[in-house]
Order: C-alpha cells, then sequence, then structure tokens
C-alpha cells in the first residue's frame, strides 16, 4: 500500500521531471536563436556593394546541422574601404554561436576607431580572452581592401592561408604572415601584411572544414585541389567561382559526409572599365 509520503515523492519527481524538460526547451530555445543571430550577421544580399564597379565579392557555407562555428562577413568602412573577415571557432557547439557573435560585435566596435587591423584584431583579441569562461578559440583572417589600388592590408591569426587566383591562370598560396589564434591570451601582439589584387585577379578565403574534407580513401581536398579548380576559372565572377569550389569539393568527398562547416569566399577586383 502506498503513504502519502510516497504519493508526494512521485508528485515531486513528476515536477522535477517536468521542470528539466521546460529547461531543456528553453535551452533549445536560446541556441537556435544564437544560431539565427549568427546567420542573420552574415551578408545575404547580392551584389553587397553595387555603387563600387570595381570589385566583386561573395560567400557561401555549406554548413552542417546545428551550431557550426564558421562565419564571414564583408562591411563598408568608407567609400574606398571595405573591410573582409572569415572565421572558424574551435569545436564548434552550444557557445560557439554567442562567442561568434561576440566577436563581430567587438570586431564592429573598433572600426571608427582609427586602428589598423593588427591593432583592431590585438583589441578584439584582449575582449575575447578575458570573457572566456568556456575557454573557446579561434581563427581569424581579417583584412581591409582598398578598391581604388587593389591594396589588401590583413591580419592572419591562426586561421588557413587564402591563396590569389592570377590573372594568368597560376595561383598563389599567402602561406606567410601566420599570427596567433584568438582568445587564447590577452597581450599578443598581431603582425599584418599587404599585398594587391591586380584586375582580374580573385582572392579565395575558406575554412579549415574545407582542406578538412576527405574522401572514401583518405585523401584530402588539400590546397592543390582548390589550385586545380581554380585554373580552369578565370573568367567567372564571384558567385560561380564559390559555385565551382562548392561542387569540385562535393564530387571529391562523393558519399563521404562533410565533418565540419565549410565556407568560401571570393573578392575578385574587375578588369577596368576604360
Amino acid at each position: 500500500m502506498t503513504d502519502k509520503t510516497d504519493m508526494l515523492s512521485e508528485a515531486g519527481q513528476e515536477a522535477i521531471i517536468e521542470a528539466l524538460k521546460q529547461e531543456n526547451e528553453h535551452l533549445k530555445r536560446q541556441i537556435a536563436m544564437a544560431v539565427n543571430l549568427r546567420f542573420h550577421l552574415m551578408p545575404n544580399v547580392y551584389p553587397a556593394f553595387p555603387d563600387a564597379e570595381g570589385m566583386d565579392i561573395y560567400a557561401d557555407q555549406i554548413g552542417l546541422a546545428g551550431v557550426g562555428g564558421d562565419f564571414f562577413d564583408f562591411f563598408r568602412i568608407d567609400a574606398d574601404h571595405i573591410g573582409i573577415v572569415i572565421a572558424d571557432i574551435f569545436d564548434g557547439g552550444d557557445a560557439a554561436a554567442l562567442y561568434m557573435v561576440a566577436f563581430k560585435l567587438y570586431l564592429m566596435g573598433e572600426l571608427n576607431m582609427g586602428f589598423s587591423p593588427s591593432e583592431i584584431i590585438g583589441v578584439v583579441n584582449n575582449r575575447l580572452a578575458r570573457a572566456n569562461e568556456d575557454n573557446l578559440c579561434l581563427t581569424a583572417w581579417y583584412g581591409v581592401y582598398e578598391i581604388s589600388t587593389g591594396k589588401i592590408t590583413a591580419v592572419n591569426a591562426g586561421h588557413e592561408a587564402p591563396v590569389i587566383y592570377r590573372k594568368d591562370g597560376s595561383v598563389e598560396q599567402l602561406d606567410g604572415n601566420l599570427s596567433y589564434l584568438l582568445a587564447v591570451m590577452e597581450g599578443m601582439h598581431f603582425e599584418s601584411y599587404e599585398f594587391t589584387l591586380e584586375p582580374g585577379e580573385s582572392l579565395i578565403l575558406y575554412t579549415d572544414g574545407v582542406v578538412g574534407a576527405k574522401n572514401e580513401n583518405g585523401v584530402f581536398f588539400d590546397i592543390e585541389t582548390i589550385k586545380n579548380t581554380l585554373s580552369e576559372y578565370h573568367d567567372k565572377n564571384a558567385r560561380d567561382i564559390v559555385g565551382q569550389l562548392q561542387e569540385s569539393l562535393f564530387l571529391h568527398i562523393k558519399d563521404e559526409p562533410l565533418r565540419d562547416d565549410a565556407s568560401f569566399l571570393c573578392l575578385k577586383r574587375k578588369e577596368s572599365l576604360h
């Protein structure tokens, strides 16, 4: 026979279970909001800068289900300068989307302070490291593109080295000038470097989910595969170049699953209109 104490205990257990269910649903809603916010902070309207006739830019992400760690953005700094960023959080999980939102807000908050790209990344790093209870870290490439000259001043904070698709069809990887990961420690110094896109040339940025993708034989979609893909599509616009890289990636892995988000960004300096 069940006494009142047992009945109260059963009722209490049911109440606890119900409370845990509600808490779990609340957490799922928060995560969904974080994911949506991260995607809303990435560009989705093209052409991105219709008044900048000398440039063409496009980016896209092959995302996994759930919360991924990839992020990209491009934004007007002034009439002649465009900011470009691509980033990736290690171990993308429940906290990754919110952390990437913080990265975006910190970065945008420093744009009008008159700092160089290396100084901006230094400030962002300090803020991320200071509020990093989940011990997250991320890679990021941040560059400032000068529309009139094609000059790019950039910082590579532990990210995959970008490539330049030259007008003659050759592909060059910018594999130097690698700095520290972000959010590991305050007070880190980040080096910047400069290069120039000539008319007709493109800059390709990507995340480690691209070069980390492999086929059934364990062969990675490496930088040589990217170079071989690009060498056949010199006259394409930025959107088509990204699309062709994505198609090449899927052809490479075939039935193998992607194990990480894979993002591409292409900035093309157009041929002179005169």
